[in-house]
């Protein structure tokens, strides 16, 4: 089994040529500290991984124990690939020169009747749920690699690579989409004074702010890498969609009830320790459903006509 299939390293080696097109032709400049070392374990992952095959055409067979490494092998490898094209993209789209669309997101969540601030009012008033709030944000990339490995391990084989094609989808879409639509955060453009909202341990959704600024600066060269590399998108929120593709790949399975637990506290996280917009959660609900229906759709003839089925990944009992 693998964890995916090639059109989405295609898809990730565009990203890549942009990035370099970028670097080359545009005033932002890339350190060697945000990609070098993620680069380095990604090809150390990308050597074991060609080992473990090669291991496994001498034996003419794969047993539990190889097809599992050969997994955690190129989930290594997608995860450091991931983390240096994704981010990269995220943050140089940021650059482009295009309004802000705080206004318009903030005006759709009141043509629809639904009050930001007085939600983030009722959230400040309850600092029971501030806590565990704050973690399933924060600990979305644990979640998603729990959810891929669970998967695999309880032989949902087609899940996890429905899941792992969906996310990498609905990321380049969030990038592509929020580079048109770039905005500062909720939180700043309905929060007047946040230093008043003492229940907060610390000032919720505006963790970005200082990375978003310097990428709009309007003239001079661009660095990034002089920081850590959060997330910027507002519209469609990605976090949401992950959580909702966490949900849809564990139902029906032994994973759908801390799947759900999680995405019904996460998704609720957002307007607050993301900084979003309601309508960035629709976008993202609506995404992550769509790209999950079309990929679980693509998948079934595969699945039903692969010799080995994805399924086999238990062990033979």
């Amino acid at each position: 089994m693998q964890l995916c299939r090639a059109y989405i390293y295609v898809l990730l080696a565009f990203g890549g040529v942009f990035l370099v097109g970028m670097g080359l032709l545009s005033r932002v400049d890339f350190l060697p500290v945000v990609w070098r070392p993620d680069l380095g374990a990604a090809c150390q992952a990308l050597l074991l991984w060609g080992a473990l095959k090669l291991v496994a055409r001498k034996l003419g067979r794969r047993p539990f124990a190889l097809r599992m490494g050969e997994v955690l092998a190129e989930g290594i490898f997608l995860i450091y690939l991931m983390a240096i094209i994704l981010r990269l993209l995220d943050h140089t789209t940021k650059t482009f020169a295009l309004p802000l669309a705080d206004q318009a997101l903030a005006g759709l969540d009141q043509m629809l009747g639904l009050s930001w601030l007085g939600y983030f009012d009722w959230i400040h008033a309850h600092p029971a749920w501030h806590g565990v709030m704050k973690w399933a944000y924060d600990a979305i990339n644990s979640a998603t690699a729990a959810v891929v490995l669970g998967l695999v391990v309880i032989g949902q084989g087609p899940r996890a690579k429905a899941f792992v094609e969906a996310f990498v989808i609905c990321a380049l879409i969030s990038i592509v989409i929020g580079s048109m639509f770039p905005a500062r955060a909720a939180v700043d453009f309905w929060v007047a004074d946040l230093a008043s909202y003492t229940n907060f341990t610390s000032p919720p959704g505006v963790y970005h702010l200082d990375a978003f600024e310097m990428l709009r600066a309007p003239d001079g060269p661009i660095v990034i890498g002089t920081e850590q590399l959060v997330g910027l998108v507002t519209f469609p929120s990605l976090h949401t969609g992950i959580a909702v593709l966490i949900m849809l790949a564990a139902m029906r399975t032994w994973l759908w009830v801390p799947a759900w637990a999680y995405g019904l506290v996460m998704i609720p996280s957002t307007p607050i320790w993301g900084g979003h917009y309601f309508v960035d959660l629709m976008g993202g609900t609506a995404m992550a459903v769509t790209v999950w229906l079309f990929v679980r759709k693509s998948l079934a003839p595969k699945a039903a006509a692969d010799p080995l089925p994805l399924d086999a990944l238990t062990p033979a009992q």
